[in-house]
């Protein structure tokens, strides 16, 4: 059988061997960000292992329960932790305001980003995090690990803006495998793809608390030993 570009999931990649401080790196095998698995998919080149031991999907209640989501099997534990509604996702003229968007993320299910990092703190690995596109939810996600392990924000938004080389691919998948939107879908939002500005945004609020994102992510329920769990398991 001829494995096509629907057939295998885009945006994929290892967030190991990005830059910490003192030559340090971020550690490989640990954290996966993508776009949407589809049932049927190949078996990905762009990770070593695979699939994924722990999967935190982050789309709505209605994207997420359409169907059995086609990683969950007795290897893999599947976790669903929305960071937008479903009236949020479906709304239209998202690409105006995506700073908003991301930044309402941080306001609105805060505690929903601590989940994410408990669970990529102690769930076995890998952790795959995705949405639909893998862009917007999955970057604010991908931002939080990052930063509280220590990477810079510029090699952050580096790595967020590396998913622009993949739209036409999420778009096309999106549009054959995520139809519980009907005309919502590829909205404008995606079509848009990555502003680095929206990102860029997020990381300055975190930054300008005192404490930087470890303070933010302690006032929004987060433990110090959940925090130091993380980082001793991505950045140690």
């Amino acid at each position: 059988m001829t494995v096509t570009d629907l057939d295998v999931l885009p945006n994929l990649r290892d967030l190991g061997g990005l830059p910490l401080a003192e030559g340090r790196r971020t550690r490989s095998g640990v954290l996966y960000r993508s776009a949407l698995p589809a049932p049927g998919d190949a078996r990905p080149t762009a990770v070593d292992e695979w699939p994924a031991r722990t999967v935190v999907d982050l789309r709505s209640p209605r994207e997420y329960a359409t169907r059995g989501h086609p990683l969950r099997s007795q290897k893999t534990v599947v976790h669903q932790i929305s960071l937008l509604s479903d009236a949020e996702v479906a709304a239209p003229n998202q690409g105006a305001r995506l700073a908003d968007i991301y930044l309402g993320i941080l306001t609105n299910p805060g505690e929903r980003l601590v989940d994410v990092l408990q669970v990529a703190a102690t769930a076995p690995g890998p952790v795959l995090l995705h949405c639909a596109a893998g862009k917007d939810r999955t970057g604010v996600a991908v931002a939080l690990l990052l930063r509280t392990a220590g990477v810079e924000p510029d090699d952050i938004v580096a790595d967020n803006e590396a998913t622009n080389e993949h739209m036409g691919a999420v778009l096309t998948r999106i549009t054959r495998f995520a139809p519980e939107l009907g005309q919502a879908h590829p909205n404008d939002r995606d079509l848009r793809g990555v502003v680095p500005e929206a990102i860029e945004g997020v990381l300055a609020s975190w930054d300008a608390r005192p404490g930087g994102v470890r303070a933010w992510l302690r006032a929004h329920g987060a433990t110090n030993e959940t925090i130091r769990l993380w980082i001793a398991r991505f950045a140690g």
